[in-house]
């Protein structure tokens, strides 16, 4: 504007094109084509001040208009073009599209530009600033950085939580975008502020949300049990909006540039050290370009009393799960096995899991309870929860087993025993393999495979099977027949003393 205006004033105190061209740094096209559109608008050189202010802002609002054919071709169809826009689902690219089947050759840049500037020209965007109260409102969010860890670059993501009224926040870097990490981060965060504000603003992540919705949104299971523990509440921000929380989503790039951009640190527990001080010492006794203070002080002055109280008891930092009860009395949680009552077989249940214990829950109601297996593939099995015909199954066919076993020989009741100690239900079936390999090969070569078996405390059955199939293996004791050795192979043997210490080289 300023500038534009300068123009005008030299050109109303006599300066040429030339001389305008050479002071302002613009060609002679540019200083002509606005000469010719002010004295359009009205202007010579004898106006006053006001009318060249009136001119430069009515210059500045119309787009400059240049000859174009492509615009002349569409004017014809102006109302035609109203028309189609007027249509449900109807695109400039699709009115581009009609425009070509009625013969017009202009580009569907053109067209847009048409559209934009004669039939739907854009209408500026307003916005509304909301401020909080202390202690109202924090805004959450997870940011994905590159950050030089010793001598490698590593992606890690980065945790902020910022309190809306003083604009304090606190920033922790993890590995993983995973629900374990999203709750420790909003206890540490908590921690750090010493209390907890009413509502958290959060974005429509799965450790936050399950199921976004503006008005019925789904919290996940744990971090529900996350915002009853410390009394706030979560308010998932619409989707694709991040406006909406926009004093956390401004304050990532800063942690970018300032904690991040050409720095390094020696592991991520430095880090996160940096972090923390950064968020106290630095950052925080900046002014804010907003409030005009500095964050800390702020927050010290007015939000830290107006926070919630931590609570006394210790978040147990659940893990949830939606599984499914398996024919077999079991659902399957984290590679490993939890056995229900028959009634459940077939049902949605919801697994929690803490460190010590997991509960299962079926329509909100707690119906198991089991230590937590913390090696993959272990079986947690309450016989109780089998229906009776399946604990008489249980209880008699084992007894039957190993009764048979005795009756083939005392190795094979040893690998009978061996089998059926880990879990005579689920290894009922190889026990029954085992007998049934007695009827094909017999008790005494069973006995002699068992008994070589158990020596290496094995029973795997397939290795069993081999040993059947092509005999117990040799002793060192009792060397195999081997085939004579040819002459020529016996004129490089030497005699054994030769090999003696000081014997023949």
């Amino acid at each position: 504007m300023v500038e534009l205006d300068e123009l005008l004033f030299r050109w109303q105190q006599g300066e040429n094109i030339s001389q305008l061209s050479r002071s302002l740094g613009q060609s002679r096209q540019t200083v002509r084509e606005y000469l010719r559109r002010a004295q359009h608008e009205g202007l010579t050189r004898d106006a006053d001040d006001a009318r060249r202010a009136e001119v430069v802002r009515t210059l500045l609002r119309k787009a400059p208009t240049v000859a174009s054919p492509a615009r002349d071709e569409l004017v014809p169809w102006l109302e035609q073009i109203r028309q189609w826009l007027a249509e449900p689902d109807m695109t400039a690219k699709q009115v581009w599209r009609l425009l070509r089947r009625k013969g017009l050759k202009a580009s569907y840049q053109s067209v847009n530009r048409f559209v934009q500037e004669y039939v739907t020209p854009a209408t500026p965007r307003t916005t509304m600033r909301l401020e909080t109260p202390a202690g109202r409102q924090a805004q959450v969010d997870f940011g994905k950085v590159r950050v030089r860890l010793g001598d490698t670059l590593v992606w890690l993501w980065a945790f902020v939580m910022t309190l809306s009224y003083s604009r304090h926040r606190f920033v922790r870097f993890v590995p993983r975008q995973d629900l374990p990490s999203w709750l420790d981060c909003h206890v540490r965060a908590f921690e750090f502020f010493g209390g907890v504000p009413e509502t958290i603003l959060l974005d429509n992540l799965k450790a936050g949300v399950v199921r976004p919705d503006l008005y019925d949104p789904t919290i996940n299971r744990a971090y529900a049990e996350l915002e009853r523990h410390y009394g706030f509440v979560a308010d998932p921000a619409k989707v694709r909006t991040p406006e909406h929380k926009g004093k956390v989503e401004r304050s990532m790039p800063v942690v970018r540039q300032q904690l991040v951009a050409g720095r390094g640190y020696a592991d991520l527990t430095e880090l996160n050290e940096a972090a923390l001080s950064w968020c106290q010492d630095e950052v925080g006794t900046i002014d804010h370009g907003t409030t005009q203070e500095p964050p800390l002080i702020r927050f010290e002055r007015d939000e830290r009393k107006a926070l919630k109280p931590l609570p006394a008891a210790t978040f147990a930092n659940p893990t949830w799960a939606e599984c499914k009860v398996h024919p077999d009395h079991h659902v399957v949680f984290e590679r490993s096995y939890y056995s229900v009552p028959t009634r459940y077989v077939g049902k949605t249940v919801w697994v929690r899991a803490t460190f010590r214990l997991v509960e299962i829950f079926c329509n909100e109601e707690l119906i198991k309870t089991h230590p937590r297996a913390h090696r993959r593939g272990t079986w947690q099995t309450d016989q109780n929860d089998y229906p009776p015909p399946t604990k008489a199954f249980l209880f008699f066919h084992p007894a039957h087993c190993k009764a048979k076993a005795g009756e083939l020989g005392p190795d094979v009741a040893r690998m009978m025993a061996a089998i059926l100690a880990d879990n005579a239900l689920r290894n009922l079936r190889k026990g029954q393999a085992l007998l049934r390999l007695g009827e094909k090969y017999g008790p005494e070569r069973l006995n002699e495979a068992c008994r070589h078996l158990l020596s290496f405390d094995s029973t795997e059955l397939k290795r069993l099977q081999q040993v059947l199939e092509r005999g117990v293996p040799t002793t060192a004791g009792e060397p195999p027949d081997t085939a004579p050795l040819s002459q020529q192979t016996l004129e490089f043997l030497h005699p054994g003393e030769s090999f003696a210490a000081g014997g023949a080289q």
